[in-house]
């Protein structure tokens, strides 16, 4: 007997797959509803399951009974094979036709009990029974068991869901971040590109669960990363360190010299040379000599190359000479070549430094060509002035990016020697997260 399940949309159509499958003789032997299975069930239709079932060959009495009556025969002449008898027995063979009612009566089962075609209907019917009954618990298992798995995938898909929405909420918080932070780098005039470099790092390092706070941690540090650390002047070993002070006209060279030979001189007890190339203008000559007798330092006007050369011999062992330059506009050509005879006049050997004075308030694209117009005459590190004079700090990190140099000091105001300290990346990238509307 074969008994299967068939599913589908109607009754119909689940009988028409059964005789498709197992052929026209099959009998229905129930028919229900069913849930569908899978993911997403809830949103398909309800189908239709039936049981059928099909007779074989084997299942039926006659056939039962030839098989019963050989089942005996090949028991007997083992029996009397063993016993050394001689095969006094009936063959009975298994005749689709002819069927004798007295080798019937003849058979027994295991327990002694007659077995007849009737009693093989019996026992068809209680299997059949006894299928029914285990298919129904198996289904029964199985509905409870997509049941249970239904509601674990629909619990599932509400999590899902539920993080989604997180995930969603997350995602809005860190570009509401970006925004903003957009914005305040821009008004502390940051160039666009700078801050879309920034705001990209952010997007490419979010990671879940990231808040504002994390985040704003995170362009800190990189921040302060992009400025480096700041590179302050150092005595050399061997003579006396020479450092020219670079930059264009006014923007505080002068008294930026004068603020670092007093720190040197009062708080580090070195011993210190002031020079000035700057024969254009009486008034910056003056009033670096006047900061030269308050120190009680030497101070010396240098006219042409060869007295740098000459005067350097003098102070050879001193900590540092410290020379002033004039100022000059970054497109005047004769300039920047009275300006390389001094700077390239020291021997190799003797120790060198070159700063540019820059002074915060200048126009970024200003900015740009004075960096480079001074790039083509010597390698330099940054020195921003007038701090004080603005509240927008973008300009330090803009440059430092584009010329790649070190920032070594910054200045905020006019008293000497107080208003100027080392470069400090932390406070002014500070600075540039902070709203200055």
């Amino acid at each position: 007997m074969i008994i299967k399940k068939f599913q589908a949309k109607n009754e119909a159509e689940a009988l028409a797959l059964a005789k498709k499958e197992l052929g026209s003789e099959v009998t229905m032997i129930h028919s229900r509803n069913v849930k569908p299975k899978g993911f997403f069930s809830f949103l398909k239709k309800m189908q239709v399951e039936i049981t059928v079932a099909k007779e074989e060959e084997m299942d039926r009495p006659e056939v039962q009974a030839k098989s019963a009556i050989a089942e005996v025969n090949r028991a007997r002449k083992k029996a009397e094979e063993k016993a050394g008898k001689p095969q006094n027995r009936i063959d009975l063979v298994a005749d689709d036709d002819v069927m004798s009612e007295q080798l019937l009566s003849e058979l027994k089962d295991s327990r002694g009990k007659e077995v007849r075609p009737g009693k093989a209907e019996d026992h068809t019917e209680k299997n059949e029974k006894l299928m029914e009954e285990k298919l129904d618990n198996i289904q029964n298992l199985l509905e409870q068991k997509l049941s249970k798995q239904a509601d674990e995938d629909r619990l599932r898909e509400r999590r899902d869901q539920e993080e989604a929405g997180k995930q969603d909420a997350e995602r809005r918080e860190m570009l509401d971040f970006c925004r903003l932070l957009h914005r305040t780098l821009l008004d502390n005039e940051v160039t666009e590109t700078n801050a879309n470099e920034l705001v990209d790092e952010i997007r490419q390092n979010y990671a879940s669960g990231m808040t504002m706070e994390h985040m704003l941690s995170f362009v800190y540090q990189k921040i302060i990363l992009k400025f480096g650390k700041p590179v302050r002047i150092a005595p050399s070993e061997k003579c006396a360190k020479v450092v020219f002070f670079i930059g264009p006209t006014g923007v505080g060279k002068t008294t930026t010299l004068a603020k670092v030979a007093s720190r040197f001189r009062l708080m580090e007890n070195k011993q210190v040379a002031l020079f000035t190339t700057d024969t254009y203008r009486i008034s910056a000559t003056d009033q670096l000599k006047t900061y030269a007798n308050i120190l009680g330092v030497p101070f010396h006007v240098i006219y042409e190359a060869k007295e740098l050369v000459e005067q350097y011999e003098r102070y050879k062992d001193y900590d540092y000479i410290l020379v002033d330059t004039a100022g000059h506009s970054h497109k005047n050509e004769e300039q920047k070549k009275d300006m390389m005879s001094f700077l390239e006049a020291l021997p190799e050997e003797v120790p060198t430094e070159r700063h540019l004075v820059l002074s915060a308030t200048t126009k970024y694209k200003d900015l740009l060509a004075i960096a480079d117009a001074y790039k083509e005459m010597t390698d330099y590190r940054l020195i921003f002035t007038k701090l004080d004079e603005t509240r927008e700090c973008g300009n330090l990190l803009n440059l430092r990016l584009y010329t790649g140099e070190p920032i070594s000091y910054v200045t905020n105001g006019q008293n000497v020697p107080d208003d100027i300290e080392v470069f400090n990346p932390q406070s002014v990238a500070r600075s540039l997260l902070t709203d200055q509307g």
